[in-house]
Protein backbone atom coordinates (compact mmCIF):
# COMPACT_ATOMS: atom_id res chain seq x y z
CA UNK A 1 0.00 0.00 0.00
CA UNK A 2 2.48 2.74 0.98
CA UNK A 3 4.20 2.24 -2.93
CA UNK A 4 0.79 2.34 -4.76
CA UNK A 5 -0.74 5.09 -2.53
CA UNK A 6 1.17 8.25 -4.07
CA UNK A 7 0.67 6.89 -7.32
CA UNK A 8 -2.91 7.16 -6.86
CA UNK A 9 -2.67 10.36 -5.12
CA UNK A 10 -0.70 11.84 -8.07
CA UNK A 11 -3.39 9.95 -10.87
CA UNK A 12 -5.53 12.36 -8.91
CA UNK A 13 -3.53 15.25 -8.76
CA UNK A 14 -2.59 15.04 -12.30
CA UNK A 15 -5.98 14.24 -13.82
CA UNK A 16 -8.51 15.55 -12.21
CA UNK A 17 -12.39 15.79 -13.19
CA UNK A 18 -13.13 19.23 -14.91
CA UNK A 19 -15.51 21.26 -13.24
CA UNK A 20 -14.67 24.29 -16.02
CA UNK A 21 -18.00 23.91 -17.81
CA UNK A 22 -17.97 27.33 -19.13
CA UNK A 23 -14.45 27.46 -20.28
CA UNK A 24 -12.78 26.47 -23.65
CA UNK A 25 -11.08 23.44 -23.46
CA UNK A 26 -8.97 22.68 -26.25
CA UNK A 27 -7.68 18.79 -26.89
CA UNK A 28 -4.94 17.11 -29.22
CA UNK A 29 -3.09 13.53 -29.61
CA UNK A 30 -0.07 14.19 -31.24
CA UNK A 31 2.23 11.41 -32.26
CA UNK A 32 6.08 11.59 -33.08
CA UNK A 33 7.60 9.28 -35.12
CA UNK A 34 10.97 8.33 -33.58
CA UNK A 35 14.28 7.51 -35.89
CA UNK A 36 17.92 7.13 -35.36
CA UNK A 37 19.54 7.31 -38.81
CA UNK A 38 17.48 4.44 -40.51
CA UNK A 39 16.43 2.97 -37.85
CA UNK A 40 12.88 3.26 -36.83
CA UNK A 41 12.97 3.84 -32.98
CA UNK A 42 9.74 3.77 -31.97
CA UNK A 43 6.37 5.85 -31.38
CA UNK A 44 6.02 9.14 -28.62
CA UNK A 45 2.75 9.87 -28.01
CA UNK A 46 1.41 12.94 -26.01
CA UNK A 47 -2.62 13.28 -24.76
CA UNK A 48 -2.99 17.20 -24.48
CA UNK A 49 -5.32 18.80 -22.72
CA UNK A 50 -5.91 22.63 -21.59
CA UNK A 51 -8.79 24.32 -19.78
CA UNK A 52 -8.16 28.09 -19.58
CA UNK A 53 -5.28 28.11 -17.57
CA UNK A 54 -4.78 24.80 -16.31
CA UNK A 55 -2.83 22.21 -18.68
CA UNK A 56 -2.06 18.52 -18.78
CA UNK A 57 -0.41 15.96 -21.00
CA UNK A 58 -0.28 12.18 -20.73
CA UNK A 59 2.51 10.96 -22.92
CA UNK A 60 3.96 7.29 -23.73
CA UNK A 61 6.63 5.96 -25.83
CA UNK A 62 7.55 1.94 -26.60
CA UNK A 63 10.82 1.19 -28.15
CA UNK A 64 10.15 -0.38 -31.58
CA UNK A 65 11.32 -4.33 -32.52
CA UNK A 66 13.98 -2.96 -34.27
CA UNK A 67 15.55 -0.69 -31.64
CA UNK A 68 14.64 -3.73 -28.78
CA UNK A 69 17.89 -5.54 -30.29
CA UNK A 70 20.48 -2.30 -29.39
CA UNK A 71 18.62 -0.70 -26.43
CA UNK A 72 14.87 -0.70 -24.85
CA UNK A 73 12.94 2.25 -23.16
CA UNK A 74 9.48 1.77 -22.45
CA UNK A 75 7.37 4.63 -20.21
CA UNK A 76 4.07 6.80 -19.69
CA UNK A 77 4.79 10.11 -18.31
CA UNK A 78 2.07 12.90 -17.38
CA UNK A 79 2.25 16.25 -16.30
CA UNK A 80 -0.48 19.26 -14.83
CA UNK A 81 0.21 22.63 -14.48
CA UNK A 82 -0.92 26.26 -15.30
CA UNK A 83 -0.38 28.52 -18.00
CA UNK A 84 1.06 31.72 -16.69
CA UNK A 85 1.81 34.81 -19.34
CA UNK A 86 2.53 32.34 -21.85
CA UNK A 87 4.83 30.11 -19.84
CA UNK A 88 3.44 26.65 -19.31
CA UNK A 89 4.74 26.21 -15.27
CA UNK A 90 5.13 22.45 -14.04
CA UNK A 91 2.65 22.06 -10.51
CA UNK A 92 3.20 17.62 -10.88
CA UNK A 93 4.45 15.04 -12.83
CA UNK A 94 4.65 11.50 -12.49
CA UNK A 95 6.95 8.71 -15.01
CA UNK A 96 6.96 5.32 -14.79
CA UNK A 97 9.42 3.47 -16.84
CA UNK A 98 11.13 0.25 -17.60
CA UNK A 99 14.60 0.70 -19.92
CA UNK A 100 17.54 -1.72 -20.28
CA UNK A 101 19.88 -0.26 -17.80
CA UNK A 102 17.73 1.30 -15.33
CA UNK A 103 15.29 -1.65 -14.96
CA UNK A 104 11.32 -0.61 -13.87
CA UNK A 105 11.48 3.09 -11.57
CA UNK A 106 8.73 5.48 -10.49
CA UNK A 107 9.11 9.14 -9.78
CA UNK A 108 6.55 11.44 -8.68
CA UNK A 109 7.02 14.83 -8.59
CA UNK A 110 5.18 17.15 -6.61
CA UNK A 111 5.16 21.00 -5.09
CA UNK A 112 5.92 19.84 -1.81
CA UNK A 113 8.51 16.74 -2.65
CA UNK A 114 9.89 14.02 -4.88
CA UNK A 115 9.30 10.84 -4.33
CA UNK A 116 10.93 7.91 -6.58
CA UNK A 117 11.29 4.46 -6.49
CA UNK A 118 14.29 2.64 -8.16
CA UNK A 119 13.12 -0.73 -7.95
CA UNK A 120 9.76 -2.56 -7.89
CA UNK A 121 11.08 -4.17 -5.27
CA UNK A 122 12.27 -1.71 -3.16
CA UNK A 123 10.18 1.25 -1.28
CA UNK A 124 9.74 4.73 -2.01
CA UNK A 125 12.55 7.70 -1.03
CA UNK A 126 11.87 11.32 -0.77
CA UNK A 127 15.02 13.14 -3.17
CA UNK A 128 15.88 16.88 -3.91
CA UNK A 129 12.97 18.09 -5.97
CA UNK A 130 14.43 19.38 -9.52
CA UNK A 131 14.23 22.92 -10.56
CA UNK A 132 12.52 24.18 -13.83
CA UNK A 133 9.87 23.01 -15.98
CA UNK A 134 9.29 19.06 -17.28
CA UNK A 135 11.33 18.82 -20.33
CA UNK A 136 7.85 17.89 -22.35
CA UNK A 137 5.93 21.23 -21.42
CA UNK A 138 9.15 23.72 -22.21
CA UNK A 139 10.68 21.86 -25.19
CA UNK A 140 7.18 20.35 -27.28
CA UNK A 141 4.37 22.21 -25.84
CA UNK A 142 5.91 26.06 -25.16
CA UNK A 143 4.41 28.96 -27.29
CA UNK A 144 7.61 29.89 -28.28
CA UNK A 145 11.16 28.60 -27.67
CA UNK A 146 12.00 28.03 -24.17
CA UNK A 147 13.86 30.66 -22.21
CA UNK A 148 14.55 29.09 -18.47
CA UNK A 149 17.56 28.47 -17.16
CA UNK A 150 16.24 24.92 -15.85
CA UNK A 151 14.56 21.92 -17.15
CA UNK A 152 13.69 18.49 -15.95
CA UNK A 153 12.87 14.07 -16.21
CA UNK A 154 10.94 14.80 -12.57
CA UNK A 155 14.19 13.11 -11.38
CA UNK A 156 16.82 15.22 -12.19
CA UNK A 157 17.23 18.61 -13.23
CA UNK A 158 19.22 20.12 -16.55
CA UNK A 159 20.60 23.18 -17.05
CA UNK A 160 19.76 24.75 -20.21
CA UNK A 161 20.53 27.76 -22.80
CA UNK A 162 18.38 29.11 -25.55
CA UNK A 163 21.69 29.88 -28.04
CA UNK A 164 19.76 30.89 -31.26
CA UNK A 165 16.16 31.05 -33.01
CA UNK A 166 15.58 31.37 -36.44
CA UNK A 167 11.88 31.15 -39.26
CA UNK A 168 12.31 28.69 -41.68
CA UNK A 169 10.12 26.70 -43.77
CA UNK A 170 10.26 22.90 -42.56
CA UNK A 171 9.68 20.73 -46.24
CA UNK A 172 9.03 16.50 -45.10
CA UNK A 173 6.99 13.75 -46.40
CA UNK A 174 3.38 14.29 -46.18
CA UNK A 175 3.08 11.89 -43.22
CA UNK A 176 5.33 14.32 -41.51
CA UNK A 177 4.24 18.30 -40.74
CA UNK A 178 5.22 20.64 -43.61
CA UNK A 179 5.26 24.41 -43.33
CA UNK A 180 6.65 27.47 -41.48
CA UNK A 181 8.43 26.41 -38.14
CA UNK A 182 10.49 28.52 -36.06
CA UNK A 183 13.79 26.81 -34.53
CA UNK A 184 14.96 26.71 -31.63
CA UNK A 185 18.78 26.36 -30.40
CA UNK A 186 19.35 24.71 -27.21
CA UNK A 187 22.11 23.74 -25.48
CA UNK A 188 21.48 21.38 -22.54
CA UNK A 189 24.40 20.15 -19.30
CA UNK A 190 23.54 17.45 -17.05
CA UNK A 191 24.95 17.18 -13.47
CA UNK A 192 27.60 15.45 -14.88
CA UNK A 193 28.35 18.16 -17.08
CA UNK A 194 28.19 16.61 -20.03
CA UNK A 195 26.80 18.99 -22.74
CA UNK A 196 24.23 18.00 -25.94
CA UNK A 197 23.02 20.28 -28.39
CA UNK A 198 19.36 20.48 -29.03
CA UNK A 199 17.39 21.77 -31.71
CA UNK A 200 13.60 22.01 -31.63
CA UNK A 201 10.71 23.41 -34.42
CA UNK A 202 7.98 24.46 -33.32
CA UNK A 203 5.09 24.59 -35.91
CA UNK A 204 1.68 26.06 -35.61
CA UNK A 205 -1.66 23.75 -35.36
CA UNK A 206 -4.97 24.89 -35.91
CA UNK A 207 -3.80 27.27 -33.55
CA UNK A 208 -1.59 25.80 -31.32
CA UNK A 209 1.81 25.83 -30.97
CA UNK A 210 3.88 22.40 -30.54
CA UNK A 211 7.25 20.81 -31.27
CA UNK A 212 6.79 19.36 -34.91
CA UNK A 213 10.39 18.29 -35.13
CA UNK A 214 12.85 18.03 -32.29
CA UNK A 215 16.77 16.26 -32.65
CA UNK A 216 19.61 15.32 -30.38
CA UNK A 217 23.11 15.60 -30.66
CA UNK A 218 24.76 12.94 -29.23
CA UNK A 219 28.90 11.94 -30.26
CA UNK A 220 29.41 8.72 -31.83
CA UNK A 221 25.83 7.84 -32.52
CA UNK A 222 23.26 8.95 -35.00
CA UNK A 223 21.40 12.12 -33.75
CA UNK A 224 17.61 10.53 -32.36
CA UNK A 225 15.23 12.45 -33.92
CA UNK A 226 11.34 12.84 -33.62
CA UNK A 227 8.89 13.95 -36.30
CA UNK A 228 5.38 14.35 -35.79
CA UNK A 229 2.80 12.48 -38.02
CA UNK A 230 -0.02 13.81 -39.70
CA UNK A 231 -3.04 14.47 -39.28
CA UNK A 232 -2.75 15.04 -35.75
CA UNK A 233 -5.70 13.66 -33.75
CA UNK A 234 -8.31 16.36 -32.15
CA UNK A 235 -10.43 15.62 -29.01
CA UNK A 236 -13.99 18.09 -28.83
CA UNK A 237 -13.25 21.67 -28.03
CA UNK A 238 -15.82 23.13 -26.17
Amino acid sequence: MTRTLPILITSLLLFPTWSYGTQKETRATYRYEARMAFLNAGILTLDFNRQDKVYEFLGGFKTSRAMNKYYTWNGLFASKGQWQGGKLQTEAYLTLSKSSDDGFKVTLYGPKETRHMRKASEAFETIPTPQGVDLISALFLSPDCYKGAKVHDGEDDYAIKLRSTKQRKMVAASKYYGGPVTQCNYEIQDNKGRKRRIQIALGNIEGNTVAVRASVKIPLLPDPVFQLLMPVLRGADS
